[in-house]
């Protein structure tokens, strides 16, 4: 891969998952209320923040957070190539 597209992609990438996770966590009242329909409206969160610890958060948190690592890699990657 060229040299300036890695680093370009690797922007691209971060901006990805930066946007992916804020979807994510606007979702989680959404979560929360979808949550709290199942148990009939008892034994649910009143703060949405604790939404980001049930399944399946912390494993899309997860893989969001290694879309942003693969594109901090492209972008050193790109610059180290780019010196020699």
């Amino acid at each position: 891969m060229e040299v300036d597209r890695k680093i370009i992609v690797g922007f691209k990438t971060i901006v990805l998952g930066l946007c992916l996770y804020v979807i994510e966590l606007l979702s989680l009242p959404v979560f929360g209320t979808l949550q709290k329909a199942q148990v009939n409206g008892d034994g649910f969160y009143s703060d949405f923040w604790k939404y980001a610890g049930e399944q399946p958060y912390p494993i899309i948190f997860v893989l969001t957070g290694i879309i942003v690592v693969m594109g901090i890699v492209l972008i050193f990657l790109g610059y180290k190539e780019k010196k020699k």
